[in-house]
This record gives C-alpha cells, sequence and structure tokens, in this order.
C-alpha cells in the first residue's frame, strides 16, 4: 500500500490516533479525570477548595488505563512480562517504530508468549509491506487483544461474556489430533481461554490458503458451526479450499466436545455437528486483496462485542484505519520479557 497514507489523518471513527507520549497515552473512552489533570475550560481552574475536599473523600474508581506506562505492567497481562524503567525513550507510537525504531524489535503484552516483533511485523501490520497480508501472528496477536479485554471487563464485573475467541493454532492442533493441546484450551487450563463449559460461543480463525482468514463461530449448545465469508466464493475454490476444511473441523470438533465429555457434564443432548456458511458481510474480491485477515478481525470485535463494523463506502480506506487502531492496540501494551 502506498506508503504516503503514512501521514494521513486515521479514519475518526475508530479513534486510534494516540497523543505525543505512548507512556501517557489512553483512549479518551477509558480516561478518567484526576485530581492533577488540567482542563480548557477555566471552571476547572477555579474549583473550590471544599469542592476538592469532598472529591478526595469519595472512593475512587480503578481505570482500566491510567496515564503512566508502569500501571499497565501492574495488571501483570502475563507472566512473562516486566517493566522496563527505559520506556520513556522508546518510540513514541508504532508509526515512528516501524520508521526510525529504538530497538531492532519489541514485545507486546498481548501474546501469550514474548514474541519479537520486528519492523516487518509492523510495516504489514500497518499495510506498508508483504501487500499487507496478515500473518498468523497477527492474527495471533489480536486474538490476544480480544481477550485481555475480555479479562478486564470481567474484572470490572461484566456478566456477558459467554463468548470465547481461541487463536489461529487451535484449528492446527484440531486438524492435527493434537489432543492434549486442543483440551487445555476446551477446559480452560490455557490462560487467558476460558472453559467451553463458561461459554455459549466459540469463534477462531482459520486461514484458507496463501493467508486468506476466514472466522467461524460454533454454538455449543446446538452444535452448530457458522462460517462467516469475506468474499463470494467460486464454486471451484469453495469446493477444493473451504468446504474440505468446514468437514475437518466439523468432525474434529465434535470429537473434542466428547473427550472433554462436555454433553454429559451439561446435559445437553448430544447432536451432530452442523454447518452453514454466513454472507452478510461480504466484499468485492479487488477491495478484499491483502485485506481478508482485516476483516476477519474486524468481525471478531463486531461479533462479540457489538461494535460496529464502521465500513465507509471505501472499503480499503476502512480497512487502513483499523490497521492502525490494531497497531495501536498492540503496541500500546509493549513490554519487555522477564529474563530467563
Amino acid at each position: 500500500m502506498d506508503n504516503r497514507r503514512n501521514k494521513q489523518s486515521m479514519n475518526d471513527e475508530y479513534n486510534s490516533q494516540p497523543v505525543q507520549k505512548a507512556s501517557t497515552w489512553v483512549f479518551q473512552k477509558w480516561r478518567r479525570t484526576t485530581k492533577n489533570a488540567s482542563s480548557s475550560t477555566s471552571s476547572v481552574h477555579e474549583q473550590q477548595p471544599r469542592e476538592e475536599q469532598l472529591r478526595e473523600e469519595q472512593p475512587q474508581e480503578e481505570p482500566e488505563y491510567t496515564y503512566n506506562r508502569r500501571s499497565v505492567h501492574r495488571q501483570r497481562v502475563h507472566k512473562w512480562a516486566i517493566l522496563d524503567d527505559e520506556s520513556e525513550n522508546w518510540s513514541i507510537n508504532v508509526e515512528q517504530f516501524y520508521l526510525n525504531g529504538d530497538a531492532p524489535f519489541c514485545y507486546s503484552g498481548v501474546f501469550n508468549t514474548p514474541l519479537p516483533l520486528d519492523r516487518s511485523f509492523w510495516g504489514t501490520m500497518l499495510g506498508y509491506t508483504s501487500n499487507g497480508y496478515l500473518s498468523q501472528e497477527h492474527i495471533q496477536g489480536w486474538v490476544g487483544r480480544m481477550m485481555n479485554r475480555r479479562q478486564r471487563q470481567q474484572q470490572k464485573g461484566a456478566t456477558n461474556m459467554r463468548w470465547s475467541i481461541l487463536p489461529p493454532q487451535f484449528y492446527d492442533y484440531l486438524v492435527d489430533s493434537c489432543t492434549k493441546n486442543t483440551v487445555s484450551f476446551a477446559n480452560g487450563k490455557s490462560s487467558p481461554f476460558p472453559s467451553f463449559f463458561d461459554v455459549d460461543y466459540v469463534y477462531f480463525p482459520f486461514c484458507v490458503e496463501n493467508n486468506e482468514w476466514l472466522l467461524v463461530q460454533v454454538k455449543l449448545r446446538n452444535v452448530n458451526l457458522v462460517m462467516f465469508c469475506s468474499e463470494c466464493f467460486s464454486s471451484e475454490k469453495y469446493r477444493r479450499a473451504v468446504h474440505p476444511k468446514l468437514m475437518q473441523i466439523s468432525v474434529y470438533f465434535s470429537a473434542l466436545l466428547v473427550n472433554i465429555k462436555y454433553f454429559k457434564k451439561t446435559g445437553f443432548p448430544p447432536k451432530v455437528m452442523s454447518f452453514e456458511v454466513n454472507e452478510d458481510y461480504v466484499q468485492s474480491q479487488a477491495d478484499l486483496r491483502g485485506n481478508q485477515g482485516v476483516h476477519a478481525c474486524m468481525l471478531m470485535e463486531h461479533l462479540v462485542t457489538g461494535k460496529p463494523l464502521n465500513i465507509s463506502n471505501n472499503f480499503r480506506e476502512s480497512c487502513i484505519a483499523y490497521r492502525r487502531f490494531m497497531a495501536d492496540q498492540m503496541y500500546f501494551w509493549r513490554c519487555l520479557p522477564r529474563p530467563g
């Protein structure tokens, strides 16, 4: 994609642009006014002492994000992540890291393991290299971001979290009969993924071919699989590349449910898995070229949170904005791996 877009302002509907300091960046919707925060209105500067006293006496809700990057690490997104006292010397945002990074690579707390993220990773994420085709690592990072967000919402008391999104590796484990790995996802022993017994819907992405990603949903109670199409497949491509994978998922996922004794423990009647194709979100092949992974990530967030897709008349421009939103989210959780 054209590098001249580097300097363009991103689509307002995603609100993804960071402010000048990465260590002080928080999204506006998560910000909480603090006693020391300044305001553009004169009334804030002229608060009465009595008002300040009352505010100090009231219990303050712990914010999800605060102004200091240190507090990000205190949330302990993953045990491998530690605080870096030199974080003030980091590139102020993901764009700067890609263009003139302070290090050859960095790490993000959205991943379950310390994965080095180099300039190539961020360039593809932003759409500047590799024709924008997202790899398994990009999809894995976005799944991690969504699941970490789910954990934080639950800690705040949210109760409508009856869903889980599994990483791309789950499909590989599933069809390769890696029983131990798939069971660890299903029984909740692989953090941050909840047990199948605690959710109603399971989502996971899989690659059709050549980094063309699709998202599937499994409704556990009635054992129904829904594949969300990104494009209208030709009959030849569907028979060759899509249908065989759906059949594999149907067989192996059903076997996984039997393996964890899902029907016996829940009391739901055993069923043969059915599957269907959802074409509500299809785009043209020309617009999707290089954007299949981005489209799958858009759908993840939309389907589990209800956030509007905000796809404008120009789908490719919407994807550019969403790429920056995704990259900003991942870079915000930048951290260092624990030694050893």
